[in-house]
């Protein structure tokens, strides 16, 4: 291996790159190979030896094409993942280039201030209190850990009991009360850290927002216990908002502390048209967890942990390591989230933002919800489809009905949708029915995509519906 190598390889990489996003518009909307077809291009038995790097990169590029689900098309609408903005990806291949470890400002100087930057950004775009502090982890997983990570340690230091010293055992009970449609990433944190027992789901309205009876009455019950509520910003089903500000304002009236689960739907309040409408108040609560790679558009390994009480952020994340030089005067990464070695994930961000501006990122949002709109007009009245959701964000969720019942019917036109590959979404379980799922969050979208995906999935509740009929063997031999 010599530093040679990069000069073959780097230029190779791109043109495999373009190649694959020149081609995305003309791909099914789907993976094509079996897991096993993969396994036997790319697996075997480990090289004893060296093999030629050029050989490596076109085994790699060749064997996982078939493999790829393109997220970036403009019509997959699969989970809420978005797509990547092209200036956000250029500045992710250049943050592996510059491979920096932000540890610590002297280790990448670049990397502090730039966080540093895009958390003055962030917090100016959501409308957070300016003392807020800010972390850049990889996920909105991440996220959520680390906000709630501060809240136990906040309530608890209410109570005089220090977790860093003290630890959980012995420690006052933590009541927790959580939207009854709360993401399993919440859930997941709370049980990581000990607070699973104390979960109590709040009921919720038909849009996932918690019933404000059923809130009221829950905080009665609590007490003078320490205090955590998780409200939610943006369902992953419905796109349903909890009335966050009322929310607030009566969490913090019983003494608790309110974190936001805020993963797509926070980026509502960089919306002037959305944020009066769907989260005023949000600069009430107390912690937010977000990310990036959703509607700002950027790569994976960009969520944002977002908390009020910066002296609270600080307490409970104790760091002793006096082989690190964290200079007062300077931001120390390693202080603000849970890694100690980790890449300056922070500069796609910063490219993101500063290509669009405070104008561009409200119309991505805008446009995103407009298409969501666009989606549910074009099925609204459509004999067998039914809209079940206030389509008030990006989320379109829906259910068809014929003849084997409205679960087995809409499973099987869902299916079907998916091997088609004119376009994706994804099954979802919701109230307990089974419901398709459209996710319209990628800046690349466009009308003209929702219109044709709209058209294919219409085309393929027929074909089930004449399959079920028994003029076609099945769905499949109706194409």
């Amino acid at each position: 291996m010599t530093k040679l190598e990069f000069e073959t390889l780097l230029p190779a990489a791109a043109d495999h790159a373009l190649a694959y996003l020149r081609g995305l518009p003309d791909r099914p909307v789907r993976a094509t190979a079996t897991d096993a077809e993969l396994r036997q291009f790319l697996g075997g038995r480990l090289p004893d030896g060296p093999s030629d790097p050029e050989q490596v990169l076109q085994q790699l590029v060749t064997g996982v094409d078939r493999g790829l689900v393109p997220t970036g098309h403009g019509e997959y609408f699969g989970y809420v993942v978005g797509g990547t903005l092209p200036v956000a990806m250029a500045a992710d291949w250049l943050t592996a280039t510059w491979d920096q470890n932000c540890i610590v400002h002297d280790i990448s100087p670049a990397t502090a201030v730039v966080e540093e930057i895009c958390a003055e950004w962030l917090i100016d775009i959501f409308g957070l209190p300016r003392a807020t502090s800010v972390a850049f982890v990889p996920a909105c997983t991440h996220a959520e850990l680390l906000c709630l990570t501060v809240a136990r340690h906040h309530v608890l230091a209410a109570r005089g009991w220090d977790v860093a010293t003290q630890g959980m055992q012995g420690a006052p009970e933590i009541r927790v009360l959580v939207n009854g449609a709360t993401h399993a990433a919440v859930i997941r944190s709370l049980q990581v850290l000990g607070l699973g027992g104390g979960i109590h789901h709040l009921e919720i309205d038909d849009q996932s927002r918690i019933v404000p009876a059923a809130l009221r009455a829950a905080l009665d019950e609590v007490g003078d216990a320490p205090l955590i509520v998780c409200g939610l910003v943006g369902d992953i089903n419905t796109g349903g908002i909890d009335v966050v500000g009322d929310l607030a304002d009566r969490v913090h009236d019983a003494g608790g502390w309110l974190h936001l689960d805020g993963a797509f739907g926070m980026w509502a309040a960089a919306s002037p048209t959305l944020r009066p409408q769907l989260v005023d108040g949000i600069e009430r609560a107390d912690s937010w967890a977000t990310d990036a790679h959703k509607w700002l558009n950027t790569p994976y390994d960009g969520g944002v942990a977002m908390i009020a009480d910066r002296d609270a952020h600080l307490a409970a994340l104790p760091l002793l390591a006096e082989y690190l030089n964290m200079q007062p005067e300077h931001r120390h990464p390693v202080e603000w989230g849970m890694e100690v070695s980790r890449r300056s994930r922070v500069f796609p961000i910063w490219a993101a933002l500063r290509s669009l501006g405070r104008s561009g990122i409200a119309d991505i949002i805008d446009g995103c919800c407009r298409n969501a709109r666009r989606f549910a007009d074009r099925l609204t009245g459509q004999p067998g489809v039914e809209i079940l959701n206030e389509v008030t964000l990006n989320q379109v969720l829906v259910r068809f009905d014929g003849p084997g019942g409205r679960d087995e019917h809409t499973r099987l036109v869902a299916e079907e949708f998916q091997a088609r590959g004119e376009g994706w979404a994804a099954i979802s379980r919701w109230n307990g029915r089974i419901v398709l799922r459209l996710c319209l969050i990628n800046w690349a979208t466009t009308a003209a995509d929702v219109d044709a995906a709209a058209t294919s999935l219409l085309a393929c509740h027929r074909a089930v519906v004449t399959a079920g009929n028994g003029t076609a063997a099945d769905a499949g031999a109706a194409r």
